[in-house]
């Protein structure tokens, strides 16, 4: 399953950011998936989504050839999960969660199963469409606890943002901020208070509002750059935090000099 699972997520990495330790029960994030599925929810299934399947998916998804067969799966679940087995891949530097959760049988012999992601810390998210079919022993590769190099990462120490400050439309400033308060205030972006800079010794990284999405622009030594593509709220907190964490931020994006 190990080696499936990653084959996979390198596509969807390709495209897009993934929101390792996860937070949340992956227990919960199934069943909602499911329930949204069972019910044809769209706005249910669209806030476990990541990346670009967020826009594949309306309310005519579940007629689509895509989704059609996962909601009757679903449609049949009793409303149980069976077990739930994990797995720890590691891709660019970075470890990312696996989560299959077993939740009914398939008439072909294999196990019915949610596979969910957690990518730096996300909340458990679908991997792309997040119901699929595995066999038994793919299934019971995985463990049965999450791998305990996660747990230890939470005694990792986090990089110093006091190089950091945050300046909003508004007018308000915000120095040495924490990445909890960075979240918070990237959510806050609205119509009236509509940009959000980053400074930093290096530069600065910045978010507008447009009806497309969000347009993300650096700045550097190298000149003033924007990302090809517009961002998603979920891709706007991970490639800010991961500029605040002086992580490797540019990768998953295209960069365009102005």
């Amino acid at each position: 399953m190990k080696k499936k699972l990653i084959v996979l997520l390198i596509g969807v990495l390709s495209c897009s950011f993934l929101n390792v330790q996860a937070q949340g029960d992956a227990n919960v994030a199934a069943k909602e998936i499911l329930k949204a599925y069972k019910n044809k929810d769209a706005k249910l299934l669209k806030s476990y989504t990541t990346g670009f399947i967020v826009y594949a998916i309306n309310d005519d998804f579940f007629n689509s050839s895509d989704g059609k067969p996962l909601a009757e799966i679903a449609s049949k679940w009793d409303g149980k999960i069976n077990e739930i087995r994990y797995e720890e891949g590691n891709m660019m530097g970075k470890t990312v969660l696996l989560a299959s959760v077993y939740f009914s049988d398939n008439d072909n012999g294999n196990l019915n199963v949610v596979i969910l992601s957690s990518y730096e810390k996300s909340d458990w998210k679908a991997f792309v469409y997040g119901i699929t079919d595995v066999s038994k022993q793919e299934f019971e590769e995985g463990s049965l606890e999450i791998p305990e190099g996660k747990k230890q990462e939470e005694n990792v120490v986090k990089s110093d943002h006091s190089e950091f400050s945050i300046e909003m439309a508004s007018g308000d400033i915000y120095n040495k901020p924490t990445t909890e308060k960075l979240v918070e205030l990237l959510k806050s972006i609205n119509d009236d208070n509509f940009f959000l800079i980053l400074n930093s010794k290096a530069g600065f990284l910045q978010a507008s509002t447009s009806e497309k999405g969000y347009i993300v622009q650096y700045s550097d030594d190298g000149g003033m750059f924007e990302a090809e593509s517009y961002f998603t709220m979920e891709m706007l907190v991970d490639v800010f935090n991961a500029y605040i964490d002086n992580s490797n931020w540019k990768e998953n994006t295209k960069w365009i000099k102005m």
